[in-house]
This record gives C-alpha cells, sequence and structure tokens, in this order.
C-alpha cells in the first residue's frame, strides 16, 4: 500500500470519530443537564492542554519523525471514549474531552509535515489530505446523529472508540519521516525563535484561527443552535456535515487556485463568507436555509485552511516545518479555547441567536483586515528549503 494510501486512511478514520464528537459531546453535555457557560467551558478548558502539546509535536515531529506523534494523537482520544461511555458528571466529561484535545494537539503538525513531502505537487497533496480530514468528518458528524437516533449515547461513544483504533493500527503501516543532516541549532526547540520573528507566521496564524470558527463552534453550540431552532438529531448531523462537504469541494477542485497569486484575496473573501454565514445560520429556520449557510461555510473555511497551509510550507523548510505547522495551527486551539467560551457567555445574557449574530460580524471584520495585512507581513523574507526523508 502506497504511503500516502496510508496516511490519507488514517486521517480519514481519525477525523471520522472526530466528526462523532462534534455532535454526541455537546448532546451528550446538554442531556446531563450542563448550562451553557459549562458546556462552553467544557470545550475550551481543554484546549490550553492541545495548545501547549501542539507546539511541542511540531518540534517533536522534526526532531524524531511524525509518525510516533500520529502514534499518540490516534492513542489518546481512544481512553478518551472509553472514558465518554462511562461518563455521568463534569470532571468525568472534562478528562474525556482532555483525552481528545491531546490527541488533537498532536495530530495536525504531524499529518501535515508528512503530507507535505509526499511526491508530486505539493497543493494537490495537502489538498487530498484535506480532503481525507473532510471526507471523515463528513462521515462521522452525519453518521453520529443518525447512529444516536437509533442507539444511545454509549454506543456512539464505543464507535468513537473503535475509530480511533482502527487509525493507530494503520498510523503503525507508516513509514517516519525526519530531517536529514544535524539537528537544528538550539535544541529541540530552537526553531520557534527564528519562525516566531517571522511575521508572516502570524498571518498563518490568524488564517488558522478564522478557518477554525466552524469546528470551534460546530462541536459546541451550532448543534445546540440547531437543536434550539427545532431540527431534530437526525437532521443535526446531516446538515452540519455540509461544512466538511463544502471543505472537501475547496479541497479537491479549488487546491491550484488557492496556491496562486489569487491566494490572499481568496482567502480574506472566505473569512468574510465565514462570518455572513454564521450570521444566516442564527436566524435559519428552514433546512433550506441551514443547508445554504453551512454549505458556504464550508467552502470557505476549506480554502482558508489550505491557504494557511500552503503558506507555512513556503515559510518553513524541511527542518523545521512541523514547528511552523505547530505555530500557525496553534489558531486552532485558540480558536477552540476562545470561541466556546466567549459565545457560551454572550449566549447566556443575549441567547445563542443574538450571540452568533455578534460572533459573525465580528469574523467579517476580521476578513476585511486580512487583505492590507496580508500585503505588511509579505515584506518578511522565507527561509531557505530543505528536505525530509522516510525512514
Amino acid at each position: 500500500m502506497p504511503t500516502s494510501l496510508r496516511l490519507f486512511s488514517s486521517v480519514f478514520l481519525w477525523n471520522f470519530g472526530l466528526g462523532v464528537s462534534h455532535i454526541v459531546v455537546p448532546l451528550y453535555a446538554s442531556h446531563l443537564g450542563f448550562s451553557l457557560v459549562t458546556i462552553g467551558s467544557l470545550f475550551a478548558i481543554p484546549v490550553i492542554l492541545q495548545f501547549v502539546l501542539g507546539l511541542i509535536s511540531g518540534a517533536t515531529t522534526d526532531r524524531w519523525g511524525g509518525r510516533v506523534t500520529l502514534l499518540l494523537a490516534c492513542g489518546s482520544p481512544l481512553i478518551g471514549g472509553l472514558i465518554f461511555s462511562v461518563a455521568d458528571s463534569l470532571m468525568m466529561m472534562l478528562a474525556g474531552q482532555m483525552a481528545i484535545s491531546i490527541g488533537r494537539g498532536v495530530f495536525w503538525p504531524a499529518s501535515q509535515a508528512i503530507a507535505s513531502v509526499l511526491g508530486g505537487e505539493r497543493s494537490v497533496q495537502m489538498g487530498r489530505l484535506n480532503a481525507s480530514v473532510s471526507t471523515g468528518q463528513i462521515t462521522g458528524t452525519a453518521g453520529a446523529g443518525i447512529l444516536l437516533a437509533a442507539t444511545n449515547f454509549t454506543t456512539v461513544f464505543l464507535t468513537f472508540t473503535v475509530l480511533n483504533l482502527l487509525a493507530l493500527i494503520i498510523c503503525l503501516l507508516l513509514p517516519n519521516f525526519k530531517r536529514q543532516g544535524e539537528p537544528a541549532k538550539g535544541g529541540l526547540f530552537g526553531a520557534f525563535g527564528p519562525l516566531l520573528k517571522t511575521r508572516r507566521i502570524y498571518y498563518a496564524l490568524l488564517c488558522a484561527y478564522i478557518c477554525a470558527q466552524p469546528v470551534s463552534l460546530g462541536q459546541s453550540f451550532l448543534p445546540l443552535l440547531f437543536e434550539a431552532n427545532g431540527f431534530k438529531p437526525d437532521a443535526i448531523g446531516p446538515i452540519l456535515s455540509l461544512r466538511a462537504v463544502g471543505a472537501t469541494f475547496s479541497a479537491l477542485l479549488l487546491a491550484r487556485i488557492i496556491g496562486s497569486g489569487r491566494g490572499p484575496v481568496l482567502a480574506a473573501l472566505g473569512a468574510c463568507t465565514i462570518g455572513i454565514g454564521l450570521i444566516v445560520t442564527a436566524r435559519a429556520d428552514s433546512a433550506q436555509a441551514a443547508i445554504i449557510a453551512m454549505t458556504f461555510i464550508g467552502v470557505s473555511a476549506g480554502l482558508l485552511l489550505l491557504f494557511y497551509q500552503l503558506l507555512v510550507t513556503e515559510l518553513s523548510h524541511g527542518g523545521n516545518r512541523g514547528t511552523a505547522l505547530a505555530i500557525a495551527g496553534s489558531g486552532w486551539s485558540l480558536s477552540h479555547l476562545t470561541a466556546p467560551f466567549i459565545v457560551g457567555i454572550i449566549a447566556e445574557g443575549v441567547g445563542l441567536e443574538q450571540a452568533f449574530t455578534i460572533w459573525g460580524v465580528g469574523l467579517f471584520v476580521l476578513g476585511l483586515l486580512m487583505v492590507p495585512l496580508n500585503r505588511w507581513t509579505a515584506l518578511a523574507p522565507d527561509p531557505k528549503p530543505d528536505e525530509l526523508v522516510a525512514e
């Protein structure tokens, strides 16, 4: 089996499980009677661990290769699924979320670093990686609601556990990718200093932050918003999965376009569209309106995801790419930390609909700022390329 197929298969299964968790965890928390602020905290607090581990995993990927990191990424959510299957209190729910957050923190830098050195055109390979991510989340998000309607929470959590076990087994078959030559100066974390002095990395981080918003809200308050608007669980899952459908479209059909000179403008347009989409979603009282909004949100998030990944591969090389992807990818952790927590606080005061409207306006403004920020950060020089090799 080719390395690319092994990688994309494990990525698909891991994200299949992640899509399942996006639906079942917030609904289970609501089932246990938690308040909106508590639910927001349930998703926000473990992200602190995810943020730290994400940065560390970037450095370990550069030094020791991505396979070991991917094994941890699959094993930790496996344990989280077992915890959730018997959870009946806030502390147990937090423990399950912490385990999932460990996996999420270390998964992305390793998988993206491996995909960036596969044979073929880089934008196409990164697009295929993102398509595997989105397809897995489509299947998991759509299937979780249907499975939950037919069975119960315990069955869904055990299904999540099995998916991570299968991903773990496939990861064992991957080769390891390591940098050629001597380790970077400054030890394990020596690559952080030069990268943090590069303005472009912060622009990539902002892109990651915005493109993560649909996921941050989709795994916390979007299911509750749709539930409040009268949608049933077997409808909520398929509607939310349209975000990943749109992202798959971007990954497969727009990869070469986003990799061209038009990328920055398309990324800014995508950020503005995400903001508008959240505003529309807040007022969606029909399936048609929700379907259109989630599809456009997904396409836009997919554009931003691929754009920031290509940005990072351009400003990094084989010896620091994992670290660069981890720094930029920390925008996802910041999104998971801030969006559920702040939206939850706002929703307690004015309701979910107004909270989503306010947050959407803020994202629209950030999108408008992305064009001047791109011009300003583009002045920074890019490091020279290096190579990774498979062991």
